[in-house]
């Protein structure tokens, strides 16, 4: 057929990529969050429970942490790429076990961490979904159970679509009709809202017209997985060399994946199935040389060769989405930024961003007012900022004026912490009429009326922040139950609290990408700080030639999705965080970038990443940026 977006059998293949890879992911995600908001868990925390688990989901060999000389068993399986999304190695062992000693790069559950970076936003269905269904934490009916099966299988078959990227009306309806209903059934293990939400998107999906950038999600997405599956593919054809590198701990969870991904995807009675069944054999007896002739037969070339297909086809469609894009303009003399996140303000013509944070209503009070020689600690972790300070009149009377309460004027305010990934304990204590809070080796002083009680107010402004109130008192003070719409109490105890949505949010990126030739000089400085406290600051830089992935660079969190694949990705922090950095590209394709301490790195583009330009996108935090110059060069 025509390979257009314009075709009809390409759309539906879109329509239904964009369902499973693009709604169908961020379901999963949302699930996700939806069961460790039950539990009272962050993501961070589930995994450190079940790290010992989830490292036999990919090295099926023992560990130092197995209780007996046979390794555990998990009935979930990933491939090491994928592990990687929620762990990483520790570059030091913290104790050197006889794992540690024995198998090359020193392979044990020891040696891998929860990732810092891990978020329910960065996973992909794979991973989503073996986490969903195998750790005993979640629980569902049957039913349920289906659904996330399908969804995972749906996903190996549009992969698999992916070699033709097109599907006839009566293959897209019967595809359709699973999609629907495996999506619908997830949605609603959420909420009513995120069911009728479903509804909508798969009623515009089915009759509005197709989205670029939704187009071009599905087709990173698509090359993304496949390429990941593709180099699993590799390794095991080649068994023999993952067996002389001691990586033969990997080779079930491979085979345990070829035969899901292709038992989606082929008819029962097809030999490769067979064959891959008969490779898990071969591996129980032990029989390597059997294991390794079989895995070099043609069945298998025939395998790869499909993958090398789609693979082929999503460059092929990425060129040309490409070229469809309106943000591929032409070289003008102007560049500007564009604000993804709602943290950002823009200003002079919009050369200017300025990190520039949105009230998060995110206030509440002590449960009762503080008492004459009373103190708390107030313990403050992550980042953001909370302001503390005091009211003396009885938050009840309050509750209408919440959203809008940093303008009270009854509100005295003591202090602001700021923080940025770290934790700060704050003393607060009472001596008749005045209220001493101690932070960060400072002592600030306010006073407050002898008569009247003060009660205690603590503002969560923005970030992601969480508070614990601890208090010796015989009726230790917790948290009031009056509170903006924005907080919510963790756990019972009512003396843990967090905002419900944060928002460190503030990316912005240029306007259009930068070609062979171009030269944009930006100047980075601080916020001007307020008070006499140091205030963490940064700044993240991102250049990537890659499409729209998620429409990320569109979005206002592109720094924590998994897949994207960065040129150049960098922090400054607090001493870096003021100068000029200067991003060019040379005629000859040559991305050169110059920090503010004068560092220079380079990377030579290749053919497609000079055609489709890089995008530039920034993360700002108590940071402001300007355009000095942009030029270009003859």
């Amino acid at each position: 057929g025509s390979m257009s977006i314009s075709d009809k059998d390409c759309q539906r293949f879109f329509r239904a990529g964009i369902l499973t890879l693009k709604h169908g992911t961020a379901l999963l995600q949302n699930l996700l969050d939806f069961k460790l908001q039950q539990m009272h868990l962050s993501l961070r925390e589930l995994l450190y429970l079940h790290r010992h688990d989830l490292f036999h989901s990919w090295y099926k060999n023992g560990c130092c942490t197995c209780p007996t000389a046979k390794p555990s068993y998990f009935s979930g399986h990933l491939i090491k790429s994928q592990y990687e999304d929620l762990f990483e190695l520790t570059k030091t062992p913290n104790r050197v076990c006889q794992h540690v000693k024995t198998s090359l790069h020193g392979i044990c559950s020891c040696r891998y961490e929860v990732r810092k970076d891990v978020h329910t936003r960065s996973l992909d269905i794979p991973v989503s979904s073996t986490l969903l269904l195998n750790l005993d934490d979640f629980r569902y009916d049957d039913a349920s159970i289906e659904a996330i099966w399908e969804l995972r299988r749906l996903r190996n078959e549009i992969i698999d679509l992916g070699s033709e990227m097109c599907l006839i009306e009566e293959k897209f309806q019967l595809f359709w009709n699973r999609l629907v209903s495996s999506v619908g059934s997830i949605a609603a293990l959420t909420s009513a809202d995120s069911q009728d939400q479903t509804t909508e998107q798969i009623r515009s999906l089915r009759d509005d017209p197709l989205h670029l950038y939704s187009a071009m999600t599905v087709v990173r997405t698509i090359s993304h997985g496949n390429q990941r599956e593709l180099s699993f593919l590799q390794d095991l054809q080649d068994v023999m060399g993952m067996q002389s590198n001691k990586r033969q701990g990997e080779v079930l969870a491979m085979l345990e994946l070829g035969l899901e991904l292709f038992s989606s995807t082929l008819s029962q009675s097809n030999l490769a199935l067979k064959e891959l069944q008969n490779c898990k054999f071969l591996l129980y007896g032990g029989n390597f040389t059997g294991l390794a002739k079989n895995l070099s037969s043609p069945w298998m070339k025939k395998l790869l060769k499909a993958r090398l297909q789609v693979h082929e086809q999503t460059e092929i469609w990425r060129e040309m989405l490409w070229s469809s894009d309106p943000l591929k303009s032409k070289v003008s003399q102007t560049l500007s930024f564009k604000s993804c996140g709602e943290n950002v303000k823009l200003s002079n013509d919009r050369r200017c961003a300025a990190w520039n944070f949105i009230e998060s209503d995110g206030v509440t009070f002590s449960n009762r007012p503080m008492d004459h020689l009373e103190q708390v600690t107030l313990d403050v972790t992550g980042s953001g900022e909370v302001a503390i300070g005091a009211i003396e009149s009885d938050p009840v009377v309050q509750s209408r004026r919440l959203s809008s309460f940093s303008t009270c004027p009854d509100l005295k305010t003591a202090v602001i912490v700021k923080t940025y990934d770290s934790s700060y304990q704050v003393k607060i204590s009472r001596d008749s009429d005045l209220l001493i809070v101690f932070c960060d080796d400072q002592r600030y002083v306010m006073e407050v009326d002898q008569k009247k009680k003060p009660w205690l107010v603590f503002n969560l402004r923005f970030g992601d922040l969480q508070i614990e109130l601890e208090s010796e008192a015989h009726f230790p003070m917790k948290f009031h139950e009056t509170m903006g719409t924005n907080v919510q109490s963790v756990g019972g105890t009512k003396r843990l609290l967090r905002l419900k949505h944060v928002n460190l949010r503030s990316t912005c990126r240029l306007s259009r990408r930068l070609r062979n030739g171009e030269e944009v000089l930006l100047n980075v400085c601080q916020e001007k700080p307020v008070d006499v406290r140091t205030i963490p600051c940064y700044l993240s830089l991102g250049i990537s030639a890659d499409g729209l992935q998620n429409g990320s660079l569109h979005e206002d969190q592109p720094f924590i999705s998994a897949s994207r694949s960065w040129l150049f990705r960098k922090r400054y922090d607090q001493s870096l965080c003021s100068g000029k950095v200067r991003i060019s590209v040379t005629r000859r394709g040559v991305l050169k970038l110059v920090c503010p301490q004068g560092m220079t790195e380079t990377v030579q583009l290749s053919n497609t990443e000079q055609k489709m330009g890089v995008a530039v996108v920034f993360e700002l935090f108590r940071t402001e940026l300007d355009i000095v110059s942009y030029k270009i060069r003859g």
